[in-house]
C-alpha cells in the first residue's frame, strides 16, 4: 500500500471519527480501517465492563457473528488484559510462546498479535487487537498507524458512550416527565371531582334539610291549618327526609372507613332468598311509584353465602336504587342469583338509559357521575358505586358492568361463598394487560384453562382504571403498549396505597440485557419473557401467586 493511500485513509478515518457520535458505527468503521491499513486475520475491540474489572469482546472482523465466542479478560490477565492494566501497546512475535497467552483452543490460537490500548483523556475505554494466524511480527510503521487509528478511536469511543449515556438519560427525564403529566393530570381530575362532590352535596343535604326544616316549622308554629291527613303527610316526609340526610352521611363515613382500614365485617352464614327479600321490601315502595316492574330469581332456592348480611343487602340496595332512579317510568329491573364454582354470583339489570362506554371504566371512582340529561332530576352524589366496589372488595370479591347508552345495564357481583377466607386459599383473579390480540388469546386460554379469573385490558390507561377499580391477586402487564408503556403503568400503580400491594408480572417480548432489572425497578415482582412456554408459564404464574400469600 502506497503512501498515498495510507494517508487518505487516515484522512478519511479520522473524519469519521470526528463526526459520528454512532457506538457501533464507530467501532465497526475501525475495525474496517485496521484491517486495510495492517494485513491481518482477525481484528477485535475489547470495552471495559461497566464494573471496571475486566474487558468484553464487543466487535470482531471479519468474523462478526463469533464475537459471542472471544475470551473475556480480566485486567492483568492474558495479553489483551495486561496491555490494559500496563495501558501499554504489546507487539508479540509468537502468542503461543509467550507466558501471559491465556489458554485458548489452538486450532484458533493467533500467533503474530498487536493490542493497542484505547485511551480517552479521561479513562481507559478497552483495547484494539490485531491478530495473524501465522508467525508474521508487525513492523514499527504497522504499529505506528494502529497507534494513530487507536488514538482517534479511543477518543470517538469515549464521546459516544457519553452520547448513548446522555440518550438513555433524556428518555429517562422524558418518561419521568410523562408520568408526572399524567399524575398532574391525575391530580387535576381529583381535584375537580372533589369540587363536584362537594356541590354535589350541598345539594344533597340542602334537599333533605330543607323538607325537614319546613314541614317541621308548620307543625311548630301552626303556620298552616292542617287537617289530620295533612299533618301525617308532613311528618311522613320529615321522617323519609331524616332517612335519606342519614343514609348520605352513613355513605360519606362508610368510604371513609374503608379508605382508613377501619371497616370491620360482620361474617355470618344466611340464606341469599332471605337478604333479597329483605331489600325487595324496602325498595319495592320505590319502584311502585315510578311502576316498574321487579323480578327476582335465585337458583338454587337454598342457596346461602358466608358474608356480613347487612353490607351485602346495602351492597344490592345501591345496586337495585341506581337501576330503578335510571330506569323510566314502566321499565322493568331484575336480580338474578346464582352459584358460579365458589363463587356467589348476583345480576342486576335494568331496561334504563344505559352508560355510555367512555365512561363505564370511572363509574366506580369515588365522586364520578356521569352527566345525563336527566341528572337534575336524580338525587346522588356519586359515592354510591364507589362504596359497592369497596365493599365487595373488602369480601374479596368484585365487580363489572355491561351496558349500552339507551339499552340499560347489567351489574354483576362475585363473591365467595365461604367468604374471604376461600378468597384468600384461590388468588384467582389475575388482570392481563396485552394489546397483542395472538398474545392475549393465548394467554387468556392458558389461564382460563387453569382456573383461573381473568379480566383484560388492551391499553395502558386500561389496565390502571381495571387495576384501581378491581380488587385483583395478580397483573401481568405487557411492557410496550400503545399510549402508556407498562413501566408507567407499574410505578403508577405502586405508588397509590390502593394498587401498591397487588404484585404486577412484566410479561414481555422485551428479553434485551436490562430489560429485567428495569422492570424490577419499575415495581415489577417478577419478569416472564415472550414467547410463554405454557408449562413453565403457569407453574411461574403459581409461584408469584403462592408468594403473595406468604
Amino acid at each position: 500500500m502506497d503512501d498515498k493511500v495510507i494517508v487518505d485513509l487516515l484522512g478519511q478515518v479520522g473524519n469519521l471519527f470526528t463526526s459520528s457520535l454512532e457506538l457501533k458505527e464507530t467501532i465497526d468503521f475501525m475495525l474496517k480501517s485496521a484491517s486495510d491499513l495492517v494485513n491481518s486475520d482477525a481484528a477485535t475491540v475489547f470495552l471495559v465492563d461497566e464494573d471496571g474489572q475486566g474487558l468484553s469482546a464487543i466487535a470482531t472482523f471479519p468474523f462478526a457473528e463469533n464475537v459471542s465466542k472471544v475470551a473475556h479478560f480480566k485486567f492483568g490477565e492474558g495479553i489483551v488484559g495486561w496491555a490494559a492494566q500496563k495501558r501499554q501497546a504489546v507487539a508479540v512475535t509468537d502468542a503461543t510462546k509467550d507466558s501471559r497467552f491465556k489458554t485458548l483452543n489452538m486450532a484458533y490460537a493467533p500467533r503474530s498479535c498487536l493490542v493497542m490500548p484505547l485511551e480517552s483523556p479521561r479513562r481507559l475505554v478497552g483495547t484494539l487487537t490485531i491478530a495473524r494466524r501465522e508467525v508474521q511480527p508487525f513492523t514499527t510503521v504497522e504499529q505506528a498507524l494502529m497507534q494513530i487509528i487507536a488514538n482517534q478511536a479511543s477518543i470517538s469511543i469515549e464521546n459516544a458512550r457519553l452520547y448513548n449515556t446522555q440518550k438513555q438519560q433524556l428518555g429517562e427525564i422524558a418518561v419521568q416527565k410523562r408520568e408526572l403529566e399524567v399524575a398532574n393530570a391525575q391530580i387535576n381530575e381529583i381535584s375537580r371531582l372533589k369540587s363536584e362532590f362537594l356541590a354535589n352535596m350541598s345539594h344533597e343535604l340542602r334537599t333533605p334539610l330543607n323538607a325537614i326544616l319546613g314541614f317541621s316549622e308548620i307543625l311548630k308554629d301552626n303556620l298552616v291549618e292542617l287537617t289530620d291527613g295533612q299533618r301525617h303527610e308532613c311528618m311522613e316526609n320529615i321522617h323519609a327526609s331524616g332517612k335519606h340526610l342519614l343514609e348520605l352521611v352513613n355513605d360519606v363515613l362508610d368510604l371513609s372507613k374503608i379508605e382508613a382500614g377501619r371497616m370491620e365485617l360482620q361474617y355470618e352464614r344466611f340464606l341469599v332468598a332471605n337478604a333479597v327479600r329483605d331489600v325487595y321490601n324496602v325498595i319495592r315502595a320505590l319502584s311502585d311509584r315510578r311502576e316498574i316492574q321487579l323480578d327476582f330469581s335465585i337458583d338454587p332456592e337454598d342457596l346461602d353465602v358466608r358474608a356480613d348480611k347487612s353490607k351485602f343487602k346495602q351492597v344490592l340496595y345501591n345496586l337495585l336504587s341506581n337501576a330503578i332512579k335510571f330506569t323510566e317510568r314502566g321499565g322493568r329491573v331484575w336480580v338474578k342469583s346464582r352459584q358460579e364454582h365458589d363463587n356467589l354470583a348476583v345480576e342486576v339489570g335494568d331496561t334504563g338509559i344505559g352508560i355510555p362506554r367512555e365512561h363505564q371504566l370511572r363509574i366506580f371512582d369515588e365522586f364520578y357521575q356521569v352527566e345525563h340529561s336527566s341528572n337534575r332530576q336524580v338525587e346522588g352524589t356519586g359515592l354510591g358505586l364507589s362504596l359497592t366496589r369497596h365493599l365487595l372488595q373488602l369480601h374479596g370479591g368484585w365487580i363489572n358492568v355491561t351496558s349500552d347508552a339507551g339499552k340499560g345495564s347489567v351489574f354483576t357481583f362475585h363473591i365467595p361463598l365461604g367468604g374471604m377466607e376461600a378468597a384468600t386459599r384461590h388468588q384467582n383473579r389475575i388482570l392481563l394487560v396485552e394489546d397483542n390480540e395472538s398474545n392475549r388469546e393465548l394467554a387468556k386460554m392458558v389461564l382460563l384453562g387453569n382456573g383461573f379469573d381473568v379480566d383484560i385490558a388492551v391499553s395502558g390507561s386500561e389496565g390502571l382504571h381495571k387495576a384501581w377499580s378491581t380488587l385483583y391477586d395478580l397483573v401481568l402487564m405487557d411492557v410496550k403498549l400503545p399510549d402508556m408503556d407498562g413501566l408507567t403503568v407499574t410505578r403508577m400503580l405502586k405508588a397509590d396505597p390502593k394498587t401498591a400491594a397487588t404484585p404486577v408480572i412484566a410479561l414481555t417480548a422485551n428479553a434485551m440485557k436490562g430489560d429485567e432489572q428495569a422492570a424490577l425497578a419499575a415495581g415489577c415482582s417478577g419478569y416472564i419473557a415472550k414467547p410463554i412456554e405454557v408449562a413453565g408459564f403457569v407453574r411461574q404464574v403459581f409461584t408469584f401467586l403462592e408468594a403473595r400469600t406468604k
